[in-house]
Parts: structure tokens; sequence; C-alpha cells
């Protein structure tokens, strides 16, 4: 299996104490990842990463923002929303005193490394920041026709099989309501 080339790696071996800045602009498909749907993020996404390095430790910020293409859980309408995330990872020399109660927000830093690969942390903020409920806001569009859940503004859109699906169970329920109840 192949290694894939990393999108956000940063050499960290002659950097001097004090704050650093960089900013990356990256594609989903550079990722090279199921988990991140072409469908979902669509868009750019700007990753900024801040170093705070000390004298033998750093800490590295990583911020995320894009414009993602959801489906409203409610109505089934497509939602597009920003998102942002961050993440903080403390880096440490392999040696160091704190190094020995090593959390998963703590990494070693050997000697000899010269760069860090935040590609995977990068992946997974981006992950992490999509919302678990996704609803139109303020308020879902009225539906069109009777029984319908497509949204207002797309008529003309091909549904979807769970829009049919649901479309059926709401005629149903409308056959149902509408027979006079047995006395």
């Amino acid at each position: 299996m192949s290694k894939r080339e990393p999108l956000v790696k940063i050499k960290v071996s002659h950097l001097s104490p004090g704050q650093h800045h960089y900013q990356f602009m990256l594609a989903v498909a550079d990722f090279q990842d199921a988990a991140l749907s072409h469908t979902v993020f669509s868009n750019t996404v700007e990753t900024k990463v801040t170093i705070d390095k000390g004298m033998s430790d750093m800490s590295v910020t990583i911020h995320v923002s894009t414009v993602v293409t959801l489906e409203c859980d409610r109505c089934l309408a497509a939602l597009h929303r920003h998102i942002s995330g961050e993440y903080r990872i403390f880096y440490a020399p392999a040696k160091s005193v704190r190094a020995q109660d090593l959390q998963d927000e703590m990494r070693l830093l050997g000697k000899n490394d010269f760069e860090i690969d935040l590609t995977d942390d990068v992946r997974d903020t981006l992950l992490l920041a999509l919302p678990m409920k996704n609803v139109c806001e303020p308020a879902c569009p009225p539906s069109v026709g009777k029984g319908s859940f497509a949204a207002a503004d797309r008529p003309s859109a091909p549904e979807t099989e769970w829009q049919q699906a649901l479309s059926q169970i709401s005629q149903k329920l409308n056959l149902h309501s509408n027979r006079p109840k047995p006395r």
C-alpha cells in the first residue's frame, strides 16, 4: 500500500521560539479519504495553523473552516452551512519529563524529527466540525402540495428514494385520517 503525500506538512527543525502562522487552502479530493464526501465537502477547506514554539516544546493549534452542503433532517432540503473547528496538539521532546504522562493531545517529538505532518489532524478536525443535527433555520419551508416533502424552492428537483418513501407514508396517513371514525 502506497502512502499518500502529506497535505499539511510543516518544517519545525529551524523554527525560532515564538509564534508562527501558516495557511493552507485544501481540496477534499486531495485527502483521498472516503469519510470526506465530495458532495458534502464540495468547497475548499481553509486551514490555519499556529505554532507557539518554546525552547524545547511547542503547541500547535489547527483551525479549519469551510462551507458544506448538507440535507435537512426534517424536510430533506439542501442546506449550505459554514462550519469551523479547532484542535490543539502539544509536542514535547521524547526525553522530556512532561512527556512521561503522554495523552491524546500530546505527541513526542524526536531529536531527528524535522517536520510534522498534520494532515490526519486536519481531517479529523474537519469531520468533528460537522453538526450532528441538520435542520433548516429558522424553520423548514412549507411543503409543496399535500403529502409532499420536497422543499418549496426545489419543485423541479428529482425525488430521492427517501423522499418518495416519505411521500407514500404521508399519503397513507392522510387517507387514514380522512376516514370517518367508528362509533
